[in-house]
């Protein structure tokens, strides 16, 4: 069981220490910060604070179960029928920690990696136009007009990032739910083994 529940117990840790990293574009790094959508934030916060209830409570009842099947043993009571249960509730969390860990990466598609680097790429392009261009001494209608291209370029890609953000965090809140849900069930799963352990 312990290996079981401090398992479990490094999910809620990695998810409260790795909520910044779970928005975060690892593509490109960017200019500007799109702010987190402060709903999804808040529904982001609500789902943590259910995981931790229920990460207390998966390891009270752990605990418990623990603790039944010590006191069954020294009374020299047959666990046979329980041994597959047990076994199962030794492994729980393993695909828990392990779907915890694809949220700390954000899920972009290689399309989605394409054009953040294009988008970059048209930025340095403009940048470097305007830099050689003033060095060379153009017309301020000219720079004007390349600054406009700057600036619109760096929109574009902070369009497509806080497009990325807002995809990457529905992910973040589909994946809680999922991790909510694992952990009803391992909750559930060890209550009906606790209620059945002679």
């Amino acid at each position: 069981m312990t290996r079981r529940t401090v398992g479990l117990i490094s999910i809620f840790l990695v998810l409260v220490m790795g909520l910044g990293a779970l928005i975060a574009i690892p593509a490109v790094r960017a200019d500007t910060t799109v702010p987190v959508n402060a709903t999804d934030k808040a529904a982001i916060d609500a789902g943590l604070a259910i995981l931790k209830t229920l990460g207390q409570q998966i390891h009270e009842t752990a605990k418990a179960v623990q603790e039944k099947v010590k006191a069954a043993k020294a009374a020299g009571k047959d666990l046979t029928a329980f041994k597959a249960d047990i076994a199962t509730a030794l492994k729980g969390g393993r695909h828990l920690r392990l779907d915890v860990a694809r949220m700390r990466k954000p899920q972009l598609t290689a399309a989605q990696r394409v054009q953040l680097k294009t988008a970059q790429t048209a930025i340095e392009t403009q940048r470097k136009n305007l830099q050689a261009r003033t060095k060379a001494g153009a017309l301020q209608t000219e720079l004007d007009t390349l600054k406009a291209g700057l600036k619109a370029a760096v929109q574009a890609r902070d369009a497509l990032i806080k497009s990325f953000r807002v995809s990457a965090q529905a992910q973040v809140l589909q994946r809680l739910d999922n991790l909510i849900a694992e952990a009803n069930k391992e909750l559930t799963f060890l209550q009906g083994l606790l209620i059945h352990l002679p």
